[in-house]
């Protein structure tokens, strides 16, 4: 269920929406991450509540050979992703998962799509639905997640692990 307030930044103009990435970007941040990476992960759209996400089918992600069925773990890792990623577009901010619920609906097989949407954008947690179809373009599974926003916007990262290790948080061995 998508709130008043999603419904209405779904219909705003393009100068007015209030996505912080465009398409491009985002998919330059995901190339940050060495396990979306090795996933393959590819941005295919992205609006003002939903991302959509597309992850290739590969042999390393298939968790039972003899009937060709994708990795569960890939699968829920793919839910997340597609959540934390359509945050970080309209935030421009790095973000914490703090709760997952995944429900597997079927085997999922070949290329899968995520749809992430937003559900409510909270002033300090936000939810999150996203649902993954498979290469039959039935849904094979669905995920709730609740994310929270960090203070630390991409691309200043390094500053934050600098600041991090000069007021003496690390312990000396």
């Amino acid at each position: 269920m998508v709130t008043a307030t999603a419904r209405q930044s779904a219909t705003r103009s393009n100068e007015e929406s209030p996505v912080s990435l465009t398409r491009d970007k985002l998919q330059a941040v995901i190339e940050t991450c060495e396990f979306d990476r090795w996933m393959n992960l590819k941005v295919e759209a992205l609006d003002d509540i939903t991302l959509t996400m597309r992850l290739p089918f590969r042999p390393e992600i298939v968790g039972t050979p003899k009937v060709d069925r994708l990795h569960g773990g890939v699968v829920a890792s793919l839910i997340d992703a597609a959540g934390c990623y359509l945050l970080i577009a309209l935030l421009n901010k790095r973000v914490s998962t703090i709760n997952l619920v995944v429900d597997f609906l079927r085997p999922a097989h070949g290329e899968l799509i995520a749809v992430a949407r937003m559900v409510k954008m909270g002033r300090r947690v936000c939810n999150l639905t996203v649902e993954v179809t498979g290469a039959d373009g039935k849904l094979a599974a669905t995920g709730r997640l609740t994310i929270v926003p960090s203070n630390v916007t991409v691309g200043e990262e390094d500053h934050m692990i600098r600041s991090t290790t000069s007021s003496g948080s690390e312990k000396s061995s």
